[in-house]
């Protein structure tokens, strides 16, 4: 432990003011106050309470709703029962204005709650066996597993009893009440599939096999922006226990609690190196352990939509809930369906839900929910994420859900795609709540410069992954108008519609567009695509991805681009007779007459981009960017 300790120390110099809340806090206190509030009226409410001591019971403050709570309810696993669904969906359409919002942890949220109906709200939600104790701060959040634990055909190791162990550790427990550094989120996949975001936690159990056991390779530190690191660590599943207790002590014990921008686990094992925390871990537990075996969570999770066969015969009905904007009312239509058909409810990590335990399908689908959220959606709302927002969080820059519902509603009018799989992810501000960084095409909100104004943006990402030897997103686009951001994101998915492989999903065809160009050239030619669609000009680009192993050199993707249009403009191949890479040549002229007038304000760019001496090229996308926004600018 000497490292842990050595890195603690360095950091313990000086202690967040946020810590000194968390000493004096006392969980039996804390909810004798906030019974006296909801006697007293919101106006009772210290500071200190509302931003910080409610949140431990998932009680959430927000100004965008004066006077108005949310409340975070803990779904253990993403599984509500017919009786716990009715029970939410009673308290959101009695307190709550009908609202519900479906999370990225399988969770539910309730808005919209008075201070004085928070007591009734509770008691109904722990009748039926929820809570939303430690759902907020700086505690254990919601454990995920994938929702067809136990019931689908890949799942090869049932999780949920495991789940309940680690959970009955700290839930309500007063030792882990509100006094970790930082929060910690709880990952367990039995499947083959990723269904549940596994390599997203700080504390993260995959299927693994080793030596023809088969149990889970550990994981630690993941967060937004950051997939956890493999600790080599075999886990069998009687073990996964001990271990989660042997990481949560080490963490509650040396985590920092300066900076709270650096006090997840991530921080911690960067400190001392992953090899180091990976034999605190066995001095903790008093043994040595396994190294890793086989990785065997490999195939792309989400894409379960209609109708699923499950392992005892029944079927599963995939709901799409566009951005998790759901409803008591659509809560209670979706127990309907589980108590006739004798199955359950399960939430997932997409905002979206699935029906188990389906014998009679046609009856199913005849109840209005899925009228409301299709079994069978379009692409582009299946797998479609977006975290609250500015109207729901003082957070968020942009609204999010309806930029999101809005963007994928114009690309399945501009650009219908069939047989696709397609994962947008909404963040309304860099905390990431969203998980931009996991998606195909990830979105942040930012604020924008345009004529001379600030207006409403989003950075664009691209390349995300659930997988764990994958990575997160990297920017792409910086900066974009937020209401012109889906003209770009249309000239890629174009691309997608015409160039993709049978049934390649959107995340593989951007891997393979990956290999062949780099960020900046796709980014271009999104760019250069839009404008051309912008001025009616048929000079569009296309990725070229016959040929594989591109360099990536940015001056030869520029000369490529350049070609390209120079051919498609003029109906001519530049050089066509003459080598242009002979020293002292002079760059490709466009000949005046073959030349349309409408491409003559580019013409100077694009004889840039065909320059034969690399030297004298483009080297960076962004001048060639910048040189088109002039021309256009100049141009008006």
């Amino acid at each position: 432990m000497t490292s842990l300790m050595q890195a603690n120390e360095v950091r313990s110099a000086k202690r967040h003011k946020t810590e000194s809340i968390k000493d004096a806090f006392n969980a039996d206190e804390a909810w004798d106050r906030l019974i006296g509030y909801s006697k007293n009226g919101y106006a009772s409410i210290s500071e200190d309470d509302k931003d910080f001591v409610l949140k431990s019971f998932g009680i959430f403050d927000r100004p965008a709703t004066p006077e108005r709570f949310m409340i975070r309810v803990r779904i253990a696993g993403g599984a509500l029962s017919v009786e716990q669904a009715m029970a939410v969906a009673y308290v959101a359409k009695t307190f709550g204005q009908d609202y519900i919002d479906l999370t990225t942890r399988q969770q539910i949220e309730l808005r919209y709650l008075r201070i004085e109906d928070i007591p009734e709200a509770f008691k109904r939600l722990e009748d039926v066996g929820l809570t939303s104790y430690q759902t907020g701060v700086d505690n254990f959040r919601n454990i995920l597993i994938d929702p067809l634990d136990a019931m689908a055909m890949d799942n090869i190791i049932s999780c949920r009893s495991i789940m309940e162990g680690i959970q009955s550790i700290f839930l309500k427990n007063p030792d882990w009440i509100t006094t970790l550094p930082r929060k910690f989120n709880i990952g367990i996949n039995g499947s083959l599939s990723n269904r549940c975001n596994i390599f997203g936690q700080d504390f993260a159990l995959s299927l693994a096999q080793k030596e023809g056991v088969y149990g889970f390779n550990l994981f630690l530190g993941g967060r937004v922006g950051s997939l956890a690191q493999n600790a080599d660590m075999f886990v069998a599943p009687s073990e996964a226990v001990k271990v989660f207790v042997a990481v949560a002590t080490l963490f509650k014990t040396y985590g920092f609690r300066d900076n709270r921008n650096k006090n997840r686990l991530k921080f911690l094992i960067e400190a001392v190196g992953i090899q180091e925390f990976r034999a605190a871990i066995e001095e903790q537990l008093g043994h040595s352990m396994a190294t890793a075996g086989e990785s065997l969570t490999a195939l792309e999770g989400g894409d379960h939509y209609g109708k699923i066969t499950l392992k005892d015969g029944s079927f599963a009905l995939y709901s799409a809930v566009p951005s998790g904007v759901f409803s008591g009312t659509d809560l209670h239509y979706a127990a309907q369906i589980a108590q006739t058909q004798n199955g359950t409810i399960r939430l997932t990590i997409e905002q979206n839900l699935i029906i188990t335990g389906i014998h009679d399908e046609e009856k199913a689908l005849q109840s209005p929910l899925f009228v409301k959220y299709p079994n069978r959606p379009s692409p582009y709302m299946a797998n479609l994420i977006a975290c609250a927002g500015s109207e729901h969080c003082p957070f968020g820059v942009i609204p999010g859900k309806p930029d999101a519902i809005t963007m994928s509603e114009y690309l399945e009018r501009t650009v219908p795609i069939e047989d696709a799989k397609i994962r947008l992810y909404w963040s309304a501000c860099i905390k990431g709540c969203g998980v931009h960084g996991a998606g195909d095409l990830g979105f942040v909100g930012c604020k924008v410069a345009k004529n001379g104004k600030t207006v409403l943006g989003v950075d664009i990402f691209i390349g995300g992954t659930l997988s764990g030897e994958g990575g997160e997103g990297h920017l792409l686009l910086k900066g974009i108008v937020l209401d012109e951001a889906r003209e770009y994101v249309a000239q890629l998915m174009r691309q997608y519609r015409d160039l993709k492989i049978s049934k390649e999903s959107l995340e593989q065809f951007i891997h393979r567009l990956q290999n062949r160009y780099s960020n900046y050239a796709i980014g271009f030619l999104m760019r250069w695509n839009r404008l051309m669609e912008q001025n009616a000009l048929e000079s569009h680009l296309y990725f070229n991805l016959k040929t594989h192993g591109g360099s990536h050199q940015e001056g030869d993707e520029i000369y490529d681009f350049g070609l390209a249009l120079v051919q498609s403009i003029t109906k001519t191949k530049a050089y066509e007779v003459e080598d242009p890479f002979v020293e002292g040549k002079k760059p490709y002229s466009f000949d005046k007459k073959s030349l349309d007038v409408r491409y003559a304000p580019y013409k100077e760019i694009i004889e840039k981009m065909v320059q034969p001496n690399p030297m004298l090229r483009y080297q960076v996308f962004t001048e060639i960017v910048n040189d088109i926004e002039k021309t256009i600018h100049e141009s008006q």
